[in-house]
């Protein structure tokens, strides 16, 4: 947990051009805690064991894909504004199988504002993004007044 905020804390920082206060993050703690991940899942042990075998087979395909991404960089700092988010994505899906926390899940997006060149990066909840979708789909049928 500790690791992910600290990955958190510094992808952020990274992603918006701040500095991160914190220790940087090296990439090979992360291929460190993903091998030892991956173990305890082919193994089936410990907090694997009662992992249905589809969520198994999504963690290690997730794995696989954060893996490639990371590559043989040592450092965030080597990875593109995208790569970045999208490890701290994978990391938080990685997470989300593990603690059967799926609505918690944090998941960044970079979007282009409307009128202009700059790019956003917006954070939010599966909760919160399935709450934002259902309240659109009630606007749009009727049932629900629109906010201005």
């Amino acid at each position: 947990m500790r690791s992910r905020m600290m990955l958190f804390v510094m992808l952020a920082g990274m992603a918006f051009g701040a500095v991160a206060a914190v220790a940087p993050l090296k990439l090979d703690e992360v291929r460190a805690q993903q091998k030892e991940i991956r173990a305890g899942v082919m193994a089936g042990t410990g907090r694997y064991k009662d992992m249905p075998e589809p969520d198994k087979q999504t963690l290690l395909k997730e794995q696989d894909k954060l893996l490639s991404i990371i590559g043989d960089k040592q450092d965030p700092s080597q990875l593109s504004q995208d790569e970045r988010i999208e490890t701290f994505n994978i990391l938080e899906a990685i997470e989300a199988s593990i603690n059967k926390a799926e609505d918690e899940r944090v998941t960044c997006e970079r979007y282009q504002k409307t009128g202009t060149n700059r790019k956003v990066v917006v954070c939010r909840t599966q909760r919160q993004i399935r709450e934002a979708r259902d309240r659109a789909r009630r606007q749009m049928e009727g049932s629900m007044p629109i906010d201005i």
